[in-house]
């Protein structure tokens, strides 16, 4: 019996102490399992390890700003196109923070010390705002910090946001993210904007050297010549209101009656500031406008913009709204991953500029443009003076081409034969079909400036469509005039050199070179189509160009006052000269940069070993007729349909990439949108259905709106 006892006593001891040591076994297990759990999540940087980290070990002596960027790099999408990717991260995150209260408190803690100890004087005065240099200045400077970005003091909360967002295109998954998410984070957080003395002192500070920064604009030399004394008051009384403002706040008792008076005169004042910015900018169409012009009138509207928005937060009394916070947090993250972008720089400041331009280039566009039948046979007749020079232009290449000389003066050489023939085109009033496209794109861009309809803006395209088949009937005009007359000048000039002399142009070798020149089938005529295109559209921003430039230097009034030219002529054929000079020097420097565009690219193509070459239409025709008089006019019908279709298809291109080109320097420089063109192509088949010849031909009378409103 003692023994069954004792078995069954030993058998439950054994079981216990199994039982004991299996329960042991399995709490070391799962300590085991919990502790390298941790381990593992802190290795695989995800959000929970992350949080888990904050929470175990983070303590206040470190560097907390890495934490925050490990939090942002996990939430960041792998391409910012991909946002919905952050959208759910963030959700994770806010969701962890709540059920984690211990990280919650240790995040809340990060931020308030964060912003308490940062410096955000820059923030106001220098995110956003183009640097207080000049242009060129300022572009040097984007280079050199893209390769080696500027040192920021660690105290600084740019520095912060340079750390934690240092992506340069975080700010565009930024904003695509549901802005609610962005609102229940920064809620969590108890975020908010307490205007504590530190904080309206440096409001203050920041007001009183924007406003400062403002009137030492106004004093510059490029500003000052264009505003009068009265103006230039303004920008004298916005600073003198700004520091009255702040010595009030600092040292008289706050009396919110008093205080309001003059923040609402300050207002006025940089209202006015801006009114006569906007001014200046609408008047350099006729007085004209430079780069740096433009960059430190940009300049001065961001700052009189900063201004507004520093007296919209210093005018609060207890805190910013959070919704206000989100979209100040836009905008830094936008600005910082901005600063150093060159693209961004030029079109912001050089974009007043390209407008000026193409408006210059849009008033000599105009006459490029016919309405009526008076104006088509006078458009025909002066195309056919410009196929006269240039038959003459095509000829002389050929003679040039015949004589040996180093690749640079025998491109010097077709240089200036291109740039005389072109010049003469322009001082005889004669037309050259291709000047056309890159001078008449501002014009069509133009009429595509919006109209307000019922407080919407809408682009006019009954007008477009319009002035498209004035341009294209144009065209067809100078086209036509131009070769009508280009080919039997340069075949008759053969001919007379050939009955003068008893030898052709060209031998039959380089004859039958100058017409596989033309045709698609045996030479990249089309390609080199497209690079006379581009030179048409870029001789064209020349001429607007100086056009801008002769109105801002205001060479016109300094050639009447000059010294020698007063005690030489009279003062009316001075006068006139200078008239002359207003109206003419930027066709005149556009026409001979055209010329050595064209004339160089033999040279350059020498020294690079490139296949670069250029075809003109005008000129193409005038070859063209040289080679067949060469070859005696034998010349299969194979290779002559091809020919001639290959010098229509190089007049087709030469057209088209010129003023596509010009169409969207024009286009954006209007700020133009294009959700609209689908409207334009519906009025432009109304056009080509109802009234076909209009392209060809100009009506007896005018079209107008009305006629493609209404529905037949």
């Amino acid at each position: 019996m003692f023994q069954n006892k004792l078995r069954v006593f030993v058998f439950k001891t054994t079981i216990t102490l199994n039982c004991y040591m299996i329960s042991k076994c399995k709490m070391e297990i799962l300590f085991f399992m919990s502790k390298t759990e941790y381990k593992c999540s802190l290795k695989d940087g995800t959000l929970e390890g992350i949080i888990l980290k904050i929470k175990h070990t983070l303590t206040f002596d470190e560097n907390y700003i890495e934490f925050l960027v490990s939090i942002f790099r996990k939430i960041r999408p792998r391409y910012f196109e991909n946002y919905q990717e952050s959208e759910i991260k963030l959700q994770s995150l806010i969701q962890m923070l709540k059920e984690d209260k211990l990280a919650l408190q240790k995040l809340r803690i990060m931020f308030v010390r964060l912003l308490k100890n940062a410096e955000i004087i820059e923030i106001f005065t220098e995110s956003g705002i183009e640097g207080d240099v000049t242009f060129f200045q300022e572009f040097k400077r984007r280079i050199k910090h893209k390769i080696l970005p500027a040192k920021r003091s660690k105290g600084s909360l740019l520095h912060a946001v340079d750390q934690i967002f240092y992506k340069s295109d975080d700010y565009k998954w930024i904003k695509k993210v549901n802005k609610k998410l962005w609102f229940d984070l920064f809620s969590l957080l108890h975020f908010r904007v307490d205007f504590s003395d530190r904080l309206s002192k440096r409001l203050s500070q920041s007001l009183h050297i924007i406003s400062s920064r403002i009137l030492t604009i106004a004093s510059l030399k490029e500003i000052r010549r264009n505003i009068s004394n009265d103006e230039l008051s303004a920008f004298i009384e916005q600073n003198s209101l700004s520091q009255r403002l702040i010595n009030f706040n600092e040292h008289a008792p706050v009396v919110y009656q008093k205080y309001k008076i003059i923040e609402e005169d300050l207002r006025k004042q940089i209202n006015r500031c801006d009114e006569i910015i906007q001014k200046i900018q609408s008047d350099s169409t006729i007085a004209g406008t430079s780069i740096q012009e433009s960059y430190l009138l940009k300049r001065a509207r961001q700052m009189l913009q900063r201004m507004i928005a520093l007296l919209d937060i210093a005018g609060r009394e207890k805190s910013a709204d959070l919704w206000q916070f989100i979209n100040l947090f836009y905008l830094i993250v936008e600005n910082e991953n901005t600063k150093n972008n060159l693209r961004k720089l030029f079109e912001s400041n050089i974009q007043v500029l390209a407008f000026r331009i193409s408006e210059h280039e849009r008033d000599t566009g105009e006459h490029y443009i016919t309405s009526g039948r008076k104006d088509f046979y006078k458009m025909f007749k002066s195309a056919l003076g410009g196929g006269i020079i240039a038959g003459f232009i095509a000829v002389i290449k050929c003679f040039l081409h015949n004589i040996k000389m180093a690749p640079f003066w025998q491109g010097f050489a077709y240089s200036m034969n291109y740039a005389t023939g072109f010049v003469l085109i322009h001082i005889s009033g004669s037309t050259l079909a291709t000047k056309q496209p890159a001078m008449t794109a501002s014009a069509i861009a133009s009429a595509m400036d919006t109209k307000k309809n019922n407080g919407v803006a809408e682009a006019n395209m009954p007008r477009l469509a319009i002035l498209v088949s004035k341009v294209l009937r144009s065209q067809t005009a100078s086209f036509t005039g131009n070769l009508l007359l280009a080919f039997p000048v340069a075949l008759l000039l053969a001919f007379l050199w050939y009955w003068a002399t008893g030898a052709n142009i060209m031998d039959t070798e380089h004859s039958e070179e100058l017409l596989d020149m033309q045709n698609p089938l045996k030479s990249n005529s089309l390609l080199y189509a497209c690079n006379t295109g581009f030179f048409l559209y870029l001789s064209g921003i020349i001429t607007g160009y100086f056009d801008n430039k002769v109105l801002h230097d205001e060479i016109p009034e300094r050639l009447k006052a000059h010294p020698f030219l007063i005690r030489t002529f009279k003062e009316k054929t001075l006068d006139k000269f200078a008239n002359y000079v207003k109206k003419n020097l930027g066709p005149i420097i556009g026409n001979i940069a055209f010329g050595f565009f064209l004339g160089m690219t033999s040279f350059f193509a020498d020294i690079f070993g490139i296949d670069f070459d250029i075809r003109h239409i005008t000129i193409s025709t005038g070859q063209f007729a040289v080679g067949l008089q060469g070859l005696n006019y034998h010349v299969g019908w194979f290779d002559l349909t091809f020919t001639i279709l290959g010098i229509l298809l190089i007049g087709f291109l030469n057209f088209l990439v010129s003023f596509i080109l010009a169409f969207i320097t024009a286009s954006v420089s209007r700020e133009l949108k294009f959700d609209q063109y689908r409207y334009f192509f519906i009025y432009l088949r109304r056009l080509i259905f109802r009234y076909p010849f209009d392209f060809i031909f100009p009506p007896k009378n005018q079209r107008e709106e009305k006629d493609l409103m209404k529905r037949v």
